[in-house]
C-alpha cells in the first residue's frame, strides 16, 4: 500500500484547485489522483469505493507498523489498521470522476530510445513559465528538442513515429523519470498523451499548446551533423563543476585554466581548452547555463565566442550562448 502510493502522490495536488484534486479516488481495484494537468492511476489490491483526502491518509499510513496494513470502510469514512495502530478518516462518497482517463486508447510500445533522449533532455527545459513550449520537449518529425534560452538542444529519436508532434511539459517528464520501472507502452493525440506500466499503471497529460521555434529545430539539426574538435574529458567536467559550485554568475575559460568569482574571491581551476578564434584571451559562459550542456557533451567548440558553441554529445547535441562579460 506505502508503495502504491509513493508511485501516485506526485500527481495530487497541493490545493483544492477543483473538486478531487486532494483525493486520491479508491475504486475497487484502482487508485487515481489528478492535479488538473496529470492524471494517474495504480492497481489498488485493498478494495473499497470511496474518496479519501490524501494529506490525512498519507500521514497515517507513514506512522503504520511494520505489518499487514488493513482498510475498511466505516460509516462517512475509512479506518486503517496495523497491529494496535489505527486512524478512521472521514472520506466523501464515490461521484462522477470529472478527468478525463484512457478509455479505447490504442497503445503502442515505446521507442526504446525515447526514454532515454527525455532524460537527457530534460536539463535543458526552462524553469520560466513563458512561452510555454519552453517548459517542455517537444517532439516532431522523429526528433526531440528543448530550450531554456541560453541553450537549445536535441536529438533525433529513432524509432520515433514522424507523425508523433507533441509538446510534452514538464510535470509529465518529472512524474515519468522517477518511474522508468516498467514502463513499456504510450498513446497520443492532438490533445494529450499517455504512458502505460506492466502492471497496468498509466498516466495522461494534456499536451501544450504551441509550437517549437522552427528556427531553434533547425540549429539542432545543423549542431547534429557537426564535428565540434575540443574534447570534453572527464577532467575538464570535473573542473567546471567544482568551479560552477562557486561561481556568482560566469565562468571564464583561458587557454590554461577556468577561472570564476564570487563575494571578493577568484577562484581557479587549471585545465586546457581552446580560445576563442577572434583572439580574446578567454571565453565567458554562464555557469548555470554551462554545465548541464557540457556534462551531456563529448565535444564543443569554444573558440567561435562570442557567437553560440555547438556541442555534440553521445545522446543529445545543441548550441551554447555565451557571455560577452
Amino acid at each position: 500500500m506505502r508503495a502504491t502510493i509513493a508511485w501516485l502522490n506526485a500527481a495530487l495536488a497541493g490545493k483544492e484547485l477543483s473538486a478531487g484534486m486532494t483525493y486520491y479516488k479508491i475504486n475497487s481495484d484502482t487508485i487515481s489522483a489528478t492535479d488538473g494537468k496529470l492524471t494517474a492511476c495504480a492497481p489498488w489490491a485493498w478494495g473499497g469505493k470511496f474518496f479519501v483526502p490524501g494529506d490525512a491518509f498519507e500521514k497515517v499510513l507513514k506512522r503504520m507498523p511494520a505489518g499487514d496494513i488493513k482498510i475498511k470502510e466505516v460509516e462517512n469514512g475509512v479506518r486503517l489498521s496495523c497491529g494496535r495502530f489505527s486512524g478512521t478518516i472521514q472520506t466523501l462518497p464515490l461521484t462522477e470522476w470529472a478527468y478525463p482517463g484512457i478509455e479505447g486508447a490504442k497503445w503502442q510500445k515505446l521507442p526504446p530510445h525515447l526514454l532515454p533522449l527525455l532524460a537527457a533532455l530534460r536539463p535543458f527545459v526552462s524553469e520560466n513559465e513563458q512561452p510555454a513550449w519552453g517548459r517542455c520537449v517537444a517532439l516532431a518529425d522523429s526528433w526531440a528538442y528543448a530550450t531554456n534560452n541560453m541553450t537549445i538542444a536535441g536529438a533525433k529519436c529513432k524509432g520515433l513515429d514522424a507523425g508523433v508532434k507533441a509538446l510534452v511539459p514538464a510535470w509529465a517528464l518529472d512524474f515519468l523519470l522517477g518511474r522508468l520501472d516498467g514502463l513499456v507502452e504510450w498513446t497520443w493525440d492532438d490533445h494529450f498523451i499517455a504512458f502505460r506500466w506492466t502492471n497496468g499503471a498509466w498516466m495522461r497529460t494534456q499536451l501544450i499548446i504551441g509550437q517549437f521555434p522552427e528556427k531553434a529545430s533547425a540549429m539542432i539539426k545543423t549542431a547534429w551533423a557537426s564535428k565540434p574538435v575540443q574534447e570534453v574529458t572527464e577532467e575538464f567536467k570535473e573542473a567546471l563543476g567544482r568551479v560552477s559550485e562557486l561561481a556568482e554568475d560566469t565562468v571564464s575559460i583561458y587557454a590554461d585554466r577556468l577561472e570564476t568569482k564570487f563575494d571578493k574571491t577568484i577562484v581557479e581551476d587549471g585545465v586546457e581548452c581552446e580560445t576563442p578564434i577572434n583572439e580574446a584571451p578567454c571565453s565567458i559562459w554562464g555557469a548555470r547555463t554551462l554545465l548541464p550542456a557540457l556534462q551531456a557533451a563529448a565535444a564543443w567548440q569554444p573558440s567561435v565566442w562570442p557567437a553560440p558553441a555547438p556541442f555534440r554529445g553521445p545522446l543529445v547535441a545543441g548550441y551554447i550562448v555565451g557571455r560577452r562579460q
